[in-house]
């Protein structure tokens, strides 16, 4: 109000301007005129200069007309604070008037800034003119990437302790599980019988206690609030391992479909997508076998459950053939009874159902005949039976004089061979026999030095027990429960 009434009368005549300060000291002490605040700085030096735009300038808050602290203790009071710091290069402090005039260099705008606020609330300081520089930093400055270092092994430090107090209780919660586990597979062991639904249940109560120490170590290290955003947020954790690990629910989910329908059990002889051998194991990941040359295949359980298998185990009688070629000049019905006494008084070869010899086909120089029998594949061996069978098939042929030519053989007379048959002795030899045949079973010619059982067929029993005791010491999968134990 005073700031309004002298610029009246600076501009009025002197009995003018003094009657017109009055009136207006009046209706300002009555309220008829409203309290406007008192023009800045700004207004004041924008209205003596003629310029009108704003100009950031710092202020004091209150202008005292009698000051109580020098221009000369204000210099001497901000030159001993900038020197104190260390933040500035050659600082100057000058006073005028109230009026501060900062000079100098400092190491950050932060300290520059600082030193303007710091001078402005100095007492008796009515303006503040920073002519304070920034010092330019270096091209390669480095203070501030070694700053960022210092920063990060100083939080690094600080969160030491709940990260290793994190990473025992996920220790203690991974032991848990696992204690867990093999207590539940212990409970239902007499209520369920399935050894995979046991596994199963067992491994549902570890995986849940393992999550509650999981949460309970991220939850001490400061990390839950990151794990969820990542797991559920976000969603593209969750995509990835739903790739990730989508051939092992797979596998696991055909594991729990094999050990419930029981296609094969261990000591099988099956065949799974061109692999034949023993069932040895299912676990969760994959069927193990042992082949006939003792080599282990790990089939995928996924694979195992789609593929076509084919149980040789299954059904203990299996029906084997091979075939005989003979001459046209020999009798096929005698080459008939012959083998068809080989087949009936072979030890491995079953009475029912009975064998039986058929001709197949004629060759080019053969007739071409095929015996079928059936064998029980759980006591012997079917290799070794088919050697068995088709050596002793060989010599009784060869003692009969019963020709065996070979079809690749072909011999061209241009003038002809005469040949002479005795036809008596032919229909003889095909009347007895055919009369055999009738009678029963054929006594087959005793052939001198010929075993039922060659020194290279060995004993004619199963290899199951061979290959399963040859790869017994196979400790790749000896870990792992199996699942149709």
């Amino acid at each position: 109000m005073f700031y309004l009434a002298n610029r009246v009368c600076a501009r009025s005549q002197p009995l003018t301007g003094r009657l017109a300060a009055a009136i207006l000291f009046t209706f300002y002490s009555t309220g008829v005129v409203a309290q406007n605040p008192v023009p800045t700085a700004e207004e004041v030096a924008a209205e003596v200069t003629g310029d009108t735009s704003t100009q950031n300038v710092e202020v004091a808050k209150e202008v005292q007309v009698d000051p109580v602290t020098s221009d000369q203790q204000i210099a001497e009071r901000l030159s001993e604070i900038m020197a104190a710091t260390n933040w500035f290069d050659s600082p100057a402090v000058k006073v005028d008037q109230g009026v501060v005039f900062l000079s100098g260099t400092a190491d950050t705008l932060k300290h520059q800034q600082w030193i303007e606020s710091t001078a402005i609330n100095t007492s008796d300081v009515v303006a503040v003119v920073n002519r304070v520089k920034v010092a330019e930093r270096p091209l390669w400055n480095f203070s501030p990437a070694i700053e960022s270092v210092k920063q990060l092994s100083r939080e690094a430090t600080s969160v030491l302790p709940l990260i290793i107090v994190a990473i025992f209780i996920g220790i203690v919660a991974y032991f848990a599980a696992r204690l867990a586990a093999r207590a539940t597979r212990y409970v239902s062991r007499r209520r369920i019988e399935s050894g995979l639904l046991r596994q199963v249940g067992g491994n549902a109560v570890g995986v849940l206690v393992f999550l509650i120490g999981l949460y309970l170590a991220l939850r001490v290290s400061g990390l839950t609030r990151l794990a969820v955003t990542l797991l559920g947020g976000t969603g593209l954790v969750g995509l990835a391992l739903g790739f990730a690990f989508r051939d092992i629910a797979e596998n696991y989910l055909a594991s729990i479909l094999l050990s419930l329908n029981h296609p094969f059990r261990v000591g099988d002889l099956i065949e799974v997508e061109g692999t034949l051998g023993y069932v040895r194991k299912v676990t969760t990941r994959g069927t193990v076998l042992n082949t006939m040359e003792g080599n282990q295949v790990q089939l995928p359980n996924s694979t195992v459950y789609k593929g076509k298998i084919i149980n040789y185990t299954a059904t203990p009688l299996v029906r084997k053939d091979f075939s005989v070629g003979i001459g046209f000049d020999d009798s096929v019905v005698e080459a008939q009874a012959i083998l068809m006494g080989v087949l009936r008084e072979h030890i491995a070869v079953v009475e029912d159902p009975a064998p039986v010899v058929v001709v197949e086909s004629l060759g080019s120089a053969t007739v071409n005949l095929r015996a079928y029998y059936w064998m029980d594949q759980q006591q012997h061996s079917v290799f070794k039976v088919t050697s068995s069978v088709i050596r002793q098939a060989k010599q009784h042929l060869t003692e009969a004089k019963i020709t065996m030519p070979d079809e690749a053989r072909e011999l061209v007379f241009p003038q002809g061979v005469p040949v002479q048959l005795d036809r008596t002795r032919t229909n003889q030899a095909e009347r007895e026999a055919v009369g055999a045949a009738s009678s029963g079973p054929p006594r087959l010619m005793s052939v001198e030095n010929e075993p039922e059982v060659s020194v290279g067929e060995g004993e004619l029993t199963s290899e199951q027990a061979e290959v399963m005791r040859a790869t017994a010491n196979d400790e790749t999968v000896a870990d792992e429960a199996n699942l149709i134990e």
